[in-house]
């Protein structure tokens, strides 16, 4: 770094810069531990790498379960491998994750200011400035904080890139092999090197006019063929391992994540125009604009083409997983290694504004050197990121939570509750398959190679999970909504997206698919808005696309006395009850039904044998309490019943 910032001054602003942004990541992380009482991940996924580098570490095998299940399901394999390192020096696994999340950030700051550095030459005060608004980027600081290997690869991106702008031809090509075991984006980034060397060849030794002499070629040839060689083996390293471990050139990750999330978002490319240029990213996305520009016009006019291989990069990953993993989520993650190009960009972009207004209305004359307003137009997007920060924290802080809530919680219940000799299928794999200490089968193909022809297929799906001799399930309902089998666990249903724990039973566990689950929705919509003959017509289709589904005709029965229609509410309750017996709230409706009809003490004995059966039904107390009250009179019983009602709703709150 000695080398491009040139004397020690700015050397030591440099290294202040870079300590105040790790001191930044540090607040959010505190902010953080205090508001959740302990550490966490902002998604499940950073368990799947620490749970491969732990066996790793103990079983010398990239495997995911005591040595079995031998696989490519790391997209990293890189950082794995540090992570495993980690091992001999920290069993803490939150404690090793953050420690490589933020050195892998404040490489990335190095990086991206020597590349600044080279892009905008003779402005060092510019540079520093530069750096500041990387570093102070709050979707920069999530990565460092999330616990996995995407400031790793952004370190790799920025090195490779720098590397190519200082003509280390000889490192380049190591580089990018190494990038390439972070993640298989790095592929992108090599062909958009290999293009731009070539073409910058052709810039510095043009062909005779006769186009006899490649004389540029040749000499980026000679400089690099050792180093060309070397990635071959590098990559070719990397498709071995992955072909040999799952039949694949990459990890199993990428084909099992492209199958699921293949449909994506039909308006991809409006959220990632709003990933880069909404809310504290609108005033450099501006500057980012001239500075695309400025490269184009370089690029045209032959001058250089450094700028424009960051445009060029920005385009292609855009397109990359427009095409193949249309889907924005988790803070952009995927998309967060162009941002520090298009930092970059914009920052060009703003040095360019700022010289050509101070030629316009300052006349001065060093201008070159030094331009107080770009560094003044610097100062704008610095102030929003600091801004923007504050709200990050409290987002990174909240998503800690809700996956300690559901999926660490699960872990830990699992753990604490089932045989050692269980089987857990989830889609959730990273902290149950890290905490259960169970074997975990992957319902999404992450570790499980061969699940991934069976995704989107529930038939093939459960023909699956029996061939693996599962004994349990451990779903969000939101993915896959369970019915006819009650759940052993399940999260908070106050809050949305509630983990569930079921014993799998082929012959009687039912998925909802997905299609009947909306209709089924829109029709408890109508039913709790009072309109039960909407909601009936609603559950009858429903019924008609699924008719295997208790809860669908226990709703049906709802909605029928709602309307009044008790001998029809009977009978679907009723049908309810013969796919699911343990069907409890159904049974606590047979009990309305029997009191809608008079019969209060056949309706108070329904409900207290259903209560000697399972306890934990809460709303046969508050019926119970109603039917003492209005049907014998008897205030004090009525009150008992009310009081247990009150004090189980409590509990289950907490």
């Amino acid at each position: 770094m000695k080398r491009i910032l040139s004397s020690r001054r700015e050397l030591a602003a440099a290294a202040l810069i870079i300590t105040l942004g790790v001191a930044r990541v540090c607040q959010v992380l505190w902010f953080s531990l205090k508001a959740n009482a302990g550490p966490g991940f902002p998604l499940d996924d950073p368990w799947i790498h620490i749970q491969f580098a732990r066996n790793l570490r103990e079983f010398g095998a990239f495997s995911y379960f005591r040595g079995e299940m031998v696989t490519a399901g790391s997209t990293s394999p890189l950082y794995t491998i540090l992570l495993s390192i980690g091992f001999f020096f920290t069993s803490n696994e939150m404690l090793l994750s953050y420690v490589l999340g933020i050195t892998f950030f404040a490489a990335s700051g190095v990086f991206f200011a020597l590349l600044l550095r080279r892009l905008v030459p003779d402005r060092p005060v510019f540079a520093l400035a530069g750096l500041l608004v990387f570093l102070l980027e709050p979707r920069m600081e999530w990565a460092a904080l999330s616990g996995m290997e995407t400031t790793l690869f952004i370190a790799g991106v920025l090195a490779s890139l720098y590397f190519f702008a200082a003509r280390a031809w000889r490192i380049l090509p190591v580089s990018l092999g190494v990038l390439l075991w972070i993640r298989p984006e790095g592929l992108v980034l090599t062909a958009i090197l290999a293009a731009g060397g070539v073409y910058g060849a052709f810039l510095r030794r043009p062909l005779h006019a006769g186009g006899a002499s490649h004389a540029g070629l040749r000499a980026l040839w000679l400089q690099s063929r050792l180093s060309i060689g070397l990635l071959l083996v590098i990559d070719a390293a990397y498709f071995i391992m992955n072909y040999a471990l799952s039949g694949s050139a990459f990890p199993n990750t990428y084909a099992a994540k492209i199958k699921y999330y293949s449909a994506g978002s039909s308006d991809f490319p409006a959220n990632v125009y709003a990933f880069l240029t909404g809310g504290h990213m609108i005033v450099i996305a501006l500057f980012a604009a001239i500075g695309s520009l400025l490269a184009v016009r370089d690029l045209v006019r032959g001058r250089r083409v450094e700028s424009f291989l960051l445009v060029s990069w920005i385009v292609l990953m855009f397109l990359a997983y427009w095409r193949n993993l249309p889907y924005l989520y988790q803070e952009g993650r995927y998309m967060m290694p162009v941002i520090p190009p298009f930092l970059i960009l914009g920052l060009m972009g703003a040095s360019s504004a700022g010289e050509f207004l101070q030629r316009r209305f300052l006349a001065r004359t060093d201008v070159r050197r030094y331009s107080p307003v770009a560094a003044a137009l610097v100062m704008v997007p610095i102030a929003q990121f600091f801004a923007a920060g504050d709200a990050m924290a409290v987002r990174y802080a909240e998503a800690c939570r809700y996956i300690s809530e559901r999926q660490v919680k699960t872990a830990h219940w699992l753990h604490d509750n089932l045989p050692e000799g269980a089987v857990v299928a989830t889609h959730d794999i990273g902290a149950i398959g890290f905490y259960s200490g169970r074997r975990v089968i992957d319902m999404v193909g992450l570790v499980s190679p061969e699940m991934i022809p069976n995704l989107h297929n529930l038939d093939s799906l459960t023909a699956f999970l029996a061939r693996g001799h599962v004994t349990h399930l451990a779903v969000l309902r939101s993915w896959f909504e369970i019915v006819n089998v009650n759940p052993l666990f399940q999260t908070d249903e106050a809050h949305p997206e509630i983990m569930e724990v079921f014993p799998f039973d082929p012959s009687r566990i039912h998925v909802v698919p997905g299609n009947v689950s909306g209709i089924e929705q829109l029709g408890l919509s109508y039913l709790a808005n009072g309109e039960s003959r909407t909601a009936i017509s609603l559950f009858m289709a429903a019924i008609r696309l699924d008719p295997l589904s208790s809860r669908l005709h226990m709703n049906l029965g709802l909605a029928y006395m709602s309307a009044g229609r008790i001998g029809e509410a009977e009978a679907s309750l009723g049908r309810s009850l013969e796919i699911q017996p343990t069907l409890w709230n159904a049974r606590v409706a047979l009990a309305q039904v029997e009191a809608a009809r008079g019969r209060v003490d056949e309706a108070i004995v329904r409900l207290q044998g259903l209560l000697e059966e399972n306890p934990d039904v809460v709303p046969a107390y508050a019926l119970l309490g109603n039917l003492y009250a209005q049907g014998r009179h008897d205030t004090a019983t009525a009150r008992r019943y009310r009081d247990q009602y009150r004090r189980r709703v409590q509990e289950k709150g907490k």
